[in-house]
Formats: structure tokens, sequence, C-alpha cells
């Protein structure tokens, strides 16, 4: 028997079960007109349903449960809200159940009206121990059709990045290019430095920056300095001089640095070090500020991408990867891999989001279209998802598939899944 109650949500919904002839539990004949729309908040299952009960047309609610005696167990015999259900939909019945005003509800047992083999492929799907639940399977599905699940996938996943934006435009009083450069800063971080990379954005911002466009020295001064890199007194010359010129500028503009100590270098290779990272946004805020009102005019998805290619480090970096501590010689750019990143999570969002929230559907596609022309992305998600059979071509199939495995398969949302419908249904 049925153990799972969105099992049963997913069979009432789409009427997976054996239509002909249905009768309560009392004997009356039932004709199911509308199932209603599924109801993910408090209150009954399905609003809004209509369905014949006997001789007599019903509107309203239905509700469903394992065991018909779930009402009691879950106290709505109490709540008001549950006196406008028509209908009582359980797998089992084994209790006759009344409204708070002492009236019956009628009650449609469908345990028996269930095709087997669904049943027994959700099972299979739930009790296994596999990496995904249809891990052994989904290497025998259409390429064609796993992808038409990807995208809706894709675009839920930009569109619950976007209300992190939301939140971020509200607090900043609907300014894109502000929002957008705290973003981009976080990116600039990684996760490991991500909150510091917020941090200096906050206490730094770029309308400040704009007033030293044409000194990119003062730039650097202000973003090593605020970040509280020249706290103390560094041995190399050219940090000297970074610090002598902040001390100037932070005077000036009345700044407090932030503690060195929030910045980490630990489990980091040295192209990840957060010196040569604020070395590297440095170069992006003197090449382009207002980065964003910028991206938005481009209408070239490649030229986007070549805002961040060959950005000009100061000739310091090229044998440090932080300060007072020389390495072997390396001309050292912003790598591929890291501009793909800031291009995945920061520049497609941004893109879309804008584009749905000014109703704009050329920079909402232009979003998808940059993710679309970008490689895949490498990491222990995509990595298992080859292994298994499904390959992604480019930067927005491995978005998708990330938010997939994190949102759906970990979770075991089989039947919110379009793979794994495919799967229950079989």
């Amino acid at each position: 028997m049925i153990q799972n109650e969105d099992l049963l949500h997913y069979i009432w919904q789409f009427r997976l079960y054996h239509v002909p002839d249905l009768k309560s539990t009392t004997g009356e004949s039932l004709e199911i007109i509308r199932p209603g729309q599924h109801n993910h908040h408090a209150g009954p299952d399905f609003s809004n349903a209509k369905i014949r009960i006997g001789d007599t047309l019903w509107a309203g609610n239905v509700e469903i449960h394992i065991n018909s005696s779930d009402w009691y167990r879950h106290q709505h015999q109490l709540d008001r809200s549950y006196d406008n259900v028509i209908l009582h939909v359980v797998a089992h019945h084994d209790q006759s159940i009344f409204r708070t005003d002492g009236t019956e509800i009628t009650v449609l047992e469908i345990g028996n009206l269930i095709p087997e083999h669904i049943a027994q492929n959700y099972e299979e799907l739930m009790s296994g121990l596999n990496w995904i639940p249809c891990e052994k399977k989904i290497k025998f599905v259409d390429e064609l059709y796993i992808n038409t699940c990807l995208t809706r996938v894709l675009i839920e996943r930009l569109e619950a990045k976007s209300e992190l934006i939301d939140l971020l435009l509200t607090e900043l009083k609907g300014s894109w290019d502000d929002a957008f450069y705290i973003m981009l800063a976080r990116n600039f971080g990684f996760k490991t430095n991500a909150l510091p990379f917020e941090m200096l954005a906050r206490s730094l911002p770029q309308s400040l920056l704009a007033r030293y466009k044409d000194h990119p020295f003062q730039i650097e001064a202000l973003i090593f300095g605020q970040a509280g890199f020249l706290n103390t007194k560094p041995k190399d010359q050219y940090p000297q001089l970074l610090r002598k010129e902040y001390r100037f500028l932070c005077k000036k503009h009345e700044m407090k640095p932030l503690d060195r100590y929030l910045w980490k270098y630990m489990r980091l290779r040295p192209r990840n070090f957060p010196s040569l990272r604020l070395a590297q946004f440095a170069a992006l805020i003197i090449r382009s500020n207002h980065l964003f009102s910028k991206i938005i005019e481009e209408k070239e998805i490649g030229l986007i991408a070549a805002r961040f290619n060959k950005l000009s480090l100061n000739e310091y970096w090229n044998t440090h990867y932080r300060f007072d501590q020389e390495c072997k010689y390396s001309a050292l750019s912003i790598g591929e891999e890291t501009i793909n990143n800031i291009l995945i999570n920061t520049i497609s969002v941004f893109l879309f989001a804008f584009g749905v929230r000014t109703g704009s559907e050329i920079h909402r596609e232009r979003g998808i279209m940059l993710l679309e022309s970008l490689k895949p992305e490498r990491n222990a998600i995509i990595r298992r998802f080859n292994k298994i059979g499904v390959n992604s071509c480019n930067s927005a199939l491995s978005q998708a598939l990330i938010q997939l495995k994190k949102s759906y398969c970990d979770q075991k949302k089989c039947l919110s899944c379009g793979i794994g419908i495919k799967f229950l249904n079989k």
C-alpha cells in the first residue's frame, strides 16, 4: 500500500488511477470534473476542484491523506478552513470524518485504483542508495528530453538567484549599478572570501572610485587600503607607496579599513589568494567603472566577455602573489576559468534579472545566451553526471545540472522532476 502523500498528490493531480465508475466509500457515484489546483501553502491540498457526487455538482477543496484517520491526527476537525473540503481522497479508508459543523465528508479510497507499476517505480526510486535516485536509468533517457527538462530547471535557478538581486535592489533603492558592483565583488572572492569582498564593496562605493577613474594608482591604494592590507608597514616599495597614498585618501574621505584577518588564504592556490584577487578587481575597476551600465548596452555576447580579458595588473604582481613575498615570474591576469565564473554567476544572472524586472525580453534572453556560449563548469557534480551518461556542452546545461542535483536529486523530489516522472509512468 502507498505510504507517501506526495505520491498520492501526484496521482490525484494527473488522474493516474482507474477512473471509470468511481464510487465513494458510501457507494455514491463520483465524477471528477476538475481535480483542483495544487496548494503548496497552508490549508487543503487542492483548491477550486469541481466534483459531481451523486446528482449534486460540488465546487470546493480536496484534502488528501494516506489514511482517513489522518484527518483527526492533523487536527483538521478543529480548523474551519477545512469546512469547504468537498472530497477526502485517501489510500486507505479506516474512519468516517466530519466537518466542524458535524456534517460527514465524502471519501474516495483510491489505494486499490492505482496501477501497480507506479507504486513499484516510485519505491525503486526512493529506496535506492544511488548518487541520484535514477542514476542507473538516466542514461537510457533521450538526450533531447533531458535537455528540455534542464531548460526549465535552468530558468528556475536564474529566478532563484534573481530573488537575491531583488533584495539587494530594495536595500540600494533600485540602483542596478550599485547592486551589480557589490555582487561582482562577492564573485571575485569565490566562496572562501565572498564576505570580505562584499564588505569591501559596501565600505568603498563605486561613486568614490569613479572620482579617481583617471588615476589608477589611487584606485589600487583605495582597494588594498580599505581591504586592510596596508594597516601595517610593508617592506617592498610598491605597497609602501600604496600605504602612503591610502593614508592620505583615508583621512580625506573619513574611511575605516576592514580588518585584514577577515581574508582567508588556507587551502587556496596562489592564483586564488585574496591579494591577487584584489589586484584583479582593481584592474577591472580601472578599466571600466559603472560596468553594468555598459554591459546592458552591449549587443554582442562575445564583447561582454571581452571586457574581462587581458586586464592589465600592476607589474608588481608579475612576481608576487602577496605583498613582500616574491615568487617566480609569471605575467598574471584573470584566467579563463575565473572569467567564466564571473560571467556565469554574476553577468548572466544580472542580465536575466534585469530583463525580468524591466520587461525586456532581449536582456532576459541575452542572459541565457551568454550561458549557452560558455564552456561547462568543471566540478565534482558535472564530472559525476558525465560518468553516468549525462553530458553538458555549455554552462547553461551545467548550471541546470547543479540545480537539478541540489534542489531535486538530493531531496528526492522525483515527483517534481520531469525526468523522475518519466520513470514513474514507465
